[in-house]
């Protein structure tokens, strides 16, 4: 805010800058070729546009006929008319400091002193502050100054920085299909219809490097998707060595941000990622710029390490890039700790039962604090890391999926070898983190932990709300039912449709008919290395966690009488409706990748003989089909009754609070007046008030099998 005026200086010298560039007549091809640009995007955004939601079109057409004739209902937005400059120029007349509404929202502008300084006097004092009556905000009008309008209308002096942009190189003319060249279809031929479950293949396996490919036949757009997955144990080897490597992401993407600004108006995306397991990159879009961004992306990423290594005195601007990197990610990294209570109780979980993390104080101790004081992160330091992550011992998974032969994949896989890879070790499995579950402790296990009688929910990890204005409590709680290995398929299946089957009945006790809160849920949780748990969270305002894990309890009892008595025929018809989610069809491109890169990633880190389960929802949906039951020559029969008895097994087993094999956990977040209840739960048995005491715990707990089911049992498809 104390750079607004000089802001709001530049944005009317850019206006201004326009102004005589399209009534400037030696201007007019260029305004002519900036105008042809965008109606050629816009056709060919319109042109290749793919299926959305259904609903979602309907509202948007619904508004739109307000605008359009229904005959141009769906091109109407599209549309561009040839260029005028006698219009651009009426246009812009009206873009005047005169006409200018300016609105600013900032809860400084009560205090004097932080707008003292300021052009044009906003401070408290400067006029009579009003307060609407739904809220109570406080707000005010000031008319902006006559010495400020004049200024403002013609600007004395452009700066030298503004200057209007270079036509756009991204912009595609080339739309041809692979598929079409590669003669798969012609007007005699049908696309297949399960053209679709076909999963990519690999086409290029080298040292260190796993590339999958699969050419679009489907969806049919000249569009181009390209993933990959750089493996490297460096990035999560500390919290500091995390802060640096995510430091360097933020500068990368500040530094492309120019340049790749065009690409993104003309369809083309990037993403650079740094994860616990390594980088992502990330390309899409229309398939004849693709390369050349893959290119200028991953060039960048290596040139931009050299020139941090050499330091700020000979790149200054790189080093002011790096101070801002750092104070928005210690920005983000705080805001962590105001997420809602819910939130903060899943996270608080997290730091329970997966192995090898780290907590957020810790990332915020690297960058503010004593510690951080005598040990600054610098920009060599950086680049340093990012080195060791990017072109250390590695390994690659990468995919091309879309509008891209084998031949074009391979040519994508040598960059990859030649950025990344050449000369460098290959990462050795054993090498690779390994990211797993911890069982939490039965009530048995927790007693003999903790020396002392547990209720049934042993482990209780409390919090108090970060915000002093939170208002809000929460809890989720956690019943482990072990990891995809131990599941298996059936167990899966099963657990899918008790979560399901259980949402409906949770929402009307807790919410509708107890109203103990706004939030309220219950669901199938996943967490590291496969493992699996059903949890239900309730966040509220009027009632105490320790009150909202009584009742989450009295309604699992009550659910267990339902399923007992739910009729077969509704156990079917809910069965048939999840294998439905299950089996339901991409509608465009992005979908079908999406499905297929998660099937891929998280073999990263196993066996590369391990196969991608590429037909997982298949196979999940083949449990729950009960109409399987008919026919004499299925290998397995699926029956209501059968699932039915599963779910009731499943409940038994793990989630009863009379089962010895239970394994519960309860997370509770308290809001700022229910504090003391936090501080008197401090000191009891299996009551874990911070972070350390998480890590203590630790220690005594076992871990699930971190190989998902499928890798004892082969893919359908291999």
């Amino acid at each position: 805010m104390k750079e607004r005026d000089r802001v709001l200086s530049l944005v009317w010298q850019w206006i201004s800058l326009i102004k005589t560039s399209v009534g400037n007549d030696d201007q007019n091809g260029l305004m002519q070729k900036y105008h042809d640009e965008m109606r050629d995007m816009s056709n060919v955004n319109f042109r290749y546009r793919e299926n959305g939601d259904p609903t979602d079109f309907c509202s948007t057409a619904a508004g739109m006929l307000f605008e359009y004739e229904p005959a141009k209902l769906l091109a109407g937005s599209s549309l561009t008319d040839d260029y005028d400059a006698e219009i651009a120029r009426a246009f812009l007349d009206r873009f005047s400091p005169k006409n200018c509404l300016l609105a600013i929202w900032d809860p400084d502008l009560v205090n004097d002193e932080a707008y003292e300084e300021m052009e044009y006097d906003t401070s408290a004092s400067a006029g009579n502050w009003k307060k609407e009556k739904w809220y109570g905000a406080k707000h005010r009008q000031v008319p902006i100054p006559d010495t400020l309008v004049t200024e403002w209308e013609k600007p004395t002096e452009i700066d030298p920085r503004l200057r209007l942009p270079k036509l756009n190189e991204f912009i595609p003319q080339d739309f041809t299909l692979r598929c079409d060249d590669d003669g798969f279809e012609s007007p005699s031929v049908e696309i297949p219809l399960d053209c679709k479950k076909i999963p990519p293949t690999v086409v290029l396996e080298k040292p260190g490097l796993r590339l999958w490919h699969k050419m679009d036949k489907t969806f049919r757009v000249p569009r181009t998707y390209i993933k990959i997955h750089l493996s490297s144990p460096n990035p999560y080897h500390s919290p500091r060595s995390m802060t640096l490597n995510r430091l360097y992401a933020k500068v990368l993407r500040d530094d492309l941000n120019e340049y790749v600004y065009d690409a993104s108006i003309a369809g083309c995306n990037y993403s650079v990622t740094c994860l616990p397991l390594g980088f992502r990159v990330s390309v899409s879009g229309f398939s004849e710029k693709l390369p050349h961004l893959l290119e200028v992306v991953t060039s960048r990423m290596l040139t931009l390490i050299e020139e941090m290594k050499e330091g700020p005195a000979k790149h200054p601007g790189l080093e002011k890039k790096f101070s801002k990197a750092q104070q928005n990610l210690l920005r983000e990294t705080k805001n962590f700790r105001m997420e809602s209570p819910y939130e903060t109780c899943s996270y608080l979980s997290r730091m329970l039962v997966e192995n090898n993390v780290w907590h957020v104080d810790q990332y915020v101790g690297e960058m503010e604090g004593d510690y951080a004081d005598a040990n600054p992160l610098t920009m060599g330091e950086c680049a340093l890391a990012a080195e060791e992550s990017l072109l250390g011992p590695g390994k690659a998974e990468a995919m091309c999926m879309g509008n891209i032969n084998s031949k074009e994949a391979q040519e994508v896989g040598d960059i990859i070898l030649d950025r990344f890879l050449e000369g460098s070790r290959p990462l050795q499995n054993d090498e690779i983190p390994k990211f797993g579950t911890l069982k939490n402790p039965t009530r048995q296990e927790a007693k003999e932990i903790f020396g002392a009688e547990l209720p049934a929910i042993p482990i209780k990890l409390e919090q108090v709300a970060y915000a002093d204005s939170e208002e809000n409590n929460a809890i989720q709680l956690i019943l482990q039912t072990g990891c995809e290995h131990t599941l298996g398929w059936e167990g899966i299946a099963t657990q899918e449709l008790f979560s399901y089957i259980a949402y409906n009945s949770c929402f009307d006790q807790l919410r509708t008919k107890e109203q103990l809160g706004y939030i309220v849920s219950c669901f199938t949780r996943k967490t590291a290395g496969g493992g699996s748990s059903f949890s239900v969270v309730v966040q509220s305002s009027s009632t105490s966690p320790a009150k909202l894990e009584e009742r989450c309890e009295a309604w699992l009892e009550t659910f267990r009488q339902e399923l007992e008595e739910m009729p077969e025929e509704r156990v079917a018809m809910e069965a048939a409706a999840v294998a439905a989610q299950l089996l339901e069809r991409d509608t465009k491109l992005g979908d079908e990748v999406g499905s297929a890169w998660g099937a891929i990633t998280p073999t990263t880190e196993l066996s590369p003989n391990i196969p991608p389960p590429f037909d997982r929802l298949e196979k999940l949906a083949t449990y729950l089909s009960v109409e399987s039951s008919e026919n004499e020559d299925s290998e397995r029969k699926v029956t209501a009754a059968g699932l039915k008895q599963n779910m009731i097994d499943l409940f038994d087993k793990f989630l009863s609070a009379s089962s010895p094999e239970r394994r519960a956990v309860c997370a509770r977040v308290y809001c700022q007046s229910a504090k003391q209840e936090f501080e008197d739960n401090k000191g009891k048995p299996g009551v874990l008030s911070d972070y350390a005491a998480a890590q203590e715990l630790k220690k005594f707990l076992a871990g699930y099998p971190t190989a998902p089911y499928w890798a004892s049992y082969p893919s359908s498809s291999n």
